[in-house]
């Protein structure tokens, strides 16, 4: 594989930052990131783990209750949630999800689409 030089530098520049030993597990770790990210966007049917953060705003259109009703639609899928109180109207909240990409895609647009929600992240890894 042949890189530009100060791609090559900016790469080893980041792995040391992030701590890693060599370049063959930060190559490697960057490949995964790759995959995963190209799943997510274009396979529908393959398997994947990952989280779901939010940060909404409580007192907007019940919320909280609302997330919890769009939960149980997806209960099939979603093995733990979380949730924390960070002032009087901000809460987090971070739902483990695993199974089919088109699925957790689904309960993404379904929690998205909700009033109130500042922040929406999914973090998405695929399996076989």
């Amino acid at each position: 594989m042949s890189l530009p030089s100060e791609l090559l530098s900016d790469f080893d520049k980041s792995m040391s930052k992030a701590g890693f030993p060599d370049r063959s597990k930060a190559i490697q770790t960057a490949l995964h990131s790759f995959i995963d990210e190209n799943e997510w966007k274009i396979e529908d049917e393959h398997l994947g783990a990952g989280s779901i953060t939010m940060l909404y705003n409580n007192h907007i259109f019940n919320q909280d209750t609302k997330s919890t009703q769009t939960q149980h639609k997806y209960n099939d899928i979603i093995s733990a949630a979380t949730h924390i109180h960070l002032d009087r109207e901000n809460c987090l909240e971070t739902i483990m999800v695993k199974g089919k990409i088109r699925i957790v895609k689904n309960l993404v647009k379904d929690l998205s689409e909700k009033r109130g929600i500042k922040s929406l992240k999914v973090n998405f890894v695929s399996y076989r």
